[in-house]
Parts: C-alpha cells; structure tokens; sequence
C-alpha cells in the first residue's frame, strides 16, 4: 500500500481519491454489518427522516452508540494518517453514519460533500477541508450499488454537472474490508442497487478542526464510550479543541 503522504497527494493532485483495500477482515465487516442492518430507525436530522422512500436508500446514526467495533473503525490508523496529512494532527470528526442501499434502490444524486455544500463556490482543492470515507462493508459489484465518482473532479471547484456527471463518472468496486477515500470536493454519487441484497457502507466525514460538525451532537456519546476513550477518539469528538488553538496561537506570535 502506498504511505499517507502518496495517498494525500492522490486525493490532493490527482484523481481525488485512492482505494484501500482489505483494511480489516471480511469477517470483521460482515459484523459490523449485520449490527447496521438490525438497527431501528434512525431520529430525524434536520426535519429529514433516515429513510427516503424515493430511493430506497436509509441511514443509521448515532454508530457510536452501536458498539465498540465502530470505535475501532474510525480509528483505523491507516485512515487516521490520511486524515492527518491532509487535515492536520488536530482534525476532528464531522459525521459517522452507515448508508443501506436496498434492493432496488436508485441513485442519489451526484453531490460534492460537506462542508462545501454548505458554501458558496468556486472553491480551491486547496486547504483541503474535509475527507470522507467510504468503508466497504461488504463488496462493492458492479450491481449492488458501488459507488460511482469522476476522476479528477476536485480540481473543477464547483458542484457536479449532471451532464459531465454520466458521461464522465466510473464505478468504483472492491472487497469487503476496504475504504475508498476522497477529497470532499471530489464528484460523487451512488449507482443503482440491481441485487436482492441491501448493500452497506460506513460514512465518515473527518473535518478541519475549524469546520463546525456536519452532526452537532456528534460528541454525545454514552458515558461508557467516554471511559474507555482513547486520546485519539477524544480528539475526534473535539474534547481538545482549546488545546489546539492555544498551540496555534503560541506558534503564530512565537518569534
């Protein structure tokens, strides 16, 4: 595999994105899988609700509420060096959710992903201001959903055009086990679920430490999640955002 700074430099300079794969077993991601697939129904966020009927897609939040296999998964070292090279030692984590595509379920819409969504354009590839993954929980096919992008699309600075959308867009599959990762200016969308079994991915957006959360409540976690916390995990849900900015600060009027 490459090192963090080759992927970086993918995801920056090249085709915005980079797969990693068979970051963890298939035995570990069918786990997890099953647990994302007997979970109740999702609060609305935002007036909207976890499912959409429309496309037959649901979410299911609140993963670190689930168990502690999705604590280890947000920690992986390998995506937390990404993040790191891109966003910064001090980055934080701006949403964590799984998306189940059902049998059947269509596209959702070709989209650039927070916070520039959120912003007004053109933006700059650089500072890069968020990284999303794509944790593969199952294999991706070119049937059940695998998740489409056009290579190289972060360098256009604006939200897909759905012309240059389908004519330029490929499908990216892989095992079970594997991550895609992504700047969050790269162009992307899921493709149709053709299959008779929901395919299941994990979410997760990894922030500049300046970006406010995508989720607000991203850091209400159950206090027994707290206890067994790691520093890193702490640093994610923003428990050290004073520390930080006192450090930038010395470093800014040092000298």
């Amino acid at each position: 595999m490459a090192s963090a700074s080759e992927i970086a430099h993918e995801i920056i300079e090249g085709n915005g994105y980079a797969i990693l794969p068979s970051l963890i077993d298939r035995s570990e991601a069918a786990s997890a899988r099953t647990i994302l697939l007997s979970a109740g129904e999702s609060p609305l966020v935002a007036g909207i609700p976890a499912r959409n009927e429309t496309t037959r897609q649901r979410t299911v939040r609140d993963l670190l509420h689930r168990g502690e296999i999705f604590e280890r998964l947000v920690q992986h070292p390998v995506l937390i060096a990404v993040a790191e090279e891109l966003l910064g030692d001090d980055m934080t984590l701006s949403s964590y959710a799984a998306r189940i595509l059902e049998p059947g379920a269509r596209e959702m819409g070709a989209h650039v992903d927070y916070p520039y969504w959120a912003m007004r354009g053109p933006f700059s590839v650089r500072p890069p201001l968020m990284l999303q993954v794509i944790w593969m929980m199952q294999d991706f096919t070119a049937d059940n959903g695998a998740t489409l992008v056009v290579p190289a699309s972060q360098h256009r600075g604006m939200p897909p055009d759905p012309a240059s959308f389908a004519r330029d867009a490929v499908k990216v599959t892989g095992g079970a086990g594997s991550a895609i990762v992504s700047h969050g200016l790269l162009w992307h969308d899921t493709s149709p679920n053709r299959t008779a079994e929901p395919r299941v991915s994990l979410l997760i957006n990894y922030g500049h430490k300046v970006i406010r959360p995508m989720e607000p409540a991203i850091a209400e976690v159950a206090p027994e999640v707290m206890r067994r916390a790691t520093p890193k995990l702490r640093q994610l849900l923003g428990m050290n955002f004073g520390d930080s900015l006192r450090r930038d600060l010395r470093r800014r009027y040092s000298g």
